[in-house]
């Protein structure tokens, strides 16, 4: 117990000494301390941007179906040379569609998408770059969309290419705010006219971009306003647990659709959600990798400024160093002080780089479409991160000081 209370008695002692020479020497603490706080803050804002679009991406793509496959002309993330190869690729046709409706046996859904930008109108007022979709009653099935008012496409509006649509929330917001929507008349673009029929619950953003500024039509209508040359998107959706069987008898009908030999490679692509997720993976691996070694030039640099500070407390206290071995100070107790110091100065920078990173983490999410919070497990390691850096690049000097013999100590002027 004895021991325990004059450990305790040093350690508050060690404290105090480190607290009185920061005070001291205000402008060498005050730069060492903004160095680590710039390198803390650095990384935490690379490990919460991370980490926060790794969540919201993985929260958008959920908004696809996790179970929905996309047979389209293009495969999602292709670039660099082979761009020129799907670009060549013959465009998904309603001929693809109607193979996949008479030939699959697994897809619970099956709805084709097409899609254009438009100006939307009701008299003066207009709404520009809205997404119309051209789409059959399959669709809620296939993507998941919920209506709030109102019906949706039948059958009997796509065989006759009625002017029925479906508006989405933000459309609904613009035209038509504390009014009754159904029965409404907008113009799309410079010909078409369509009557609001039903108006969908609203979705949110994904991928950076509002999901509510939409407007569905009839596949056919759709056509028939803007031509039928344009490439469909098939959503299909799989069974639970059955994604890759479905996958299989896609590909087997779209290749028989479209007499491909079997030496002769899908000139078509069946795309999955975990194909996205593994290239956004990949991407924020490159993130993680950054941030490491962000974290680690940080550590080094500002470890050689607590070290170089602390060499030179050393330096300059040599003297008192000698005196207090003298009368009787243990090298243990030496140590502490030092060490404490060190370590001091470490997690005063590392709660001024946790501020100064949560304060950019929140400008960013406000101002920016990135988004980033603060994750309370990245403020605890930043701080013990710090700490330990103290220690660690203090022990050095810390053992300086405690070594030095008494009588060169006070011999040193």
């Amino acid at each position: 117990m004895r021991k325990l209370r004059r450990i305790l008695a040093e350690l508050r002692d060690a404290i105090v000494q480190a607290g009185f020479s920061l005070v001291s020497h205000k402008l060498r603490a005050a730069l060492t301390i903004s160095g680590i706080a710039i390198g803390i803050m650095a990384v935490i804002i690379i490990f919460m941007v991370e980490s926060e679009m790794s969540a919201s991406f993985a929260r958008q793509l959920n908004t696809l179906g996790p179970n929905t496959l996309f047979v389209h002309k293009w495969k999602w993330g292709v670039g660099g040379n082979d761009w020129w190869k799907y670009k060549n690729r013959p465009q998904v046709s309603t001929l693809d569609w109607r193979a996949l409706q008479q030939n699959t046996t697994l897809p619970i859904a099956i709805a084709p998408i097409v899609n254009t930008f438009a100006v939307v109108a009701q008299r003066e007022k207009e709404v520009k770059g809205v997404d119309i979709r051209g789409t059959v009653d399959g669709y809620l099935d296939a993507t998941g969309w919920q209506i709030k008012r109102g019906r949706f496409i039948t059958a009997l509006d796509q065989e006759l290419g009625s002017d029925a649509c479906i508006i989405g929330a933000d459309i609904e917001d613009a035209f038509f705010k504390n009014q009754e929507p159904l029965g409404q008349s907008l113009r799309i673009g410079a010909n078409m006219r369509c009557t609001v029929v039903g108006t969908f619950m609203r979705k949110g953003n994904a991928f950076g971009q509002t999901q509510d500024l939409r407007v569905l039509i009839p596949l056919s209508a759709f056509m028939r306003t803007f031509g039928v040359k344009r490439g469909l998107a098939i959503a299909v959706v799989a069974p639970e647990g059955k994604v890759r069987e479905t996958e299989d008898e896609i590909t087997a009908v779209m290749r028989n659709a479209r007499h491909l030999m079997p030496e002769q490679e899908d000139n078509f692509s069946v795309n999955r959600q975990d194909k996205l997720l593994e290239g956004f993976n990949q991407m924020m691996m490159a993130t993680n990798v950054t941030g490491i070694l962000v974290g680690i030039i940080t550590a080094i640099v500002a470890g050689i400024g607590i070290m170089n500070i602390l060499l030179v407390s050393v330096k300059e206290r040599t003297r008192e160093i000698g005196i207090r071995r003298a009368l009787g100070a243990r090298r243990t107790t030496i140590m502490m002080q030092f060490l404490c110091e060190a370590v001091m100065v470490a997690i005063v920078g590392g709660f001024f780089g946790v501020a100064l990173g949560s304060g950019a983490a929140q400008l960013i999410d406000m101002l920016s479409p990135m988004p980033a919070a603060v994750d309370p497990r990245v403020v605890l390691g930043g701080v013990l991160g710090s700490a330990f850096l103290g220690a660690s690049f203090g022990l050095w000097p810390a053992l300086t000081a405690a070594f030095l013999q008494p009588i060169e100590a006070l011999r040193y002027e």
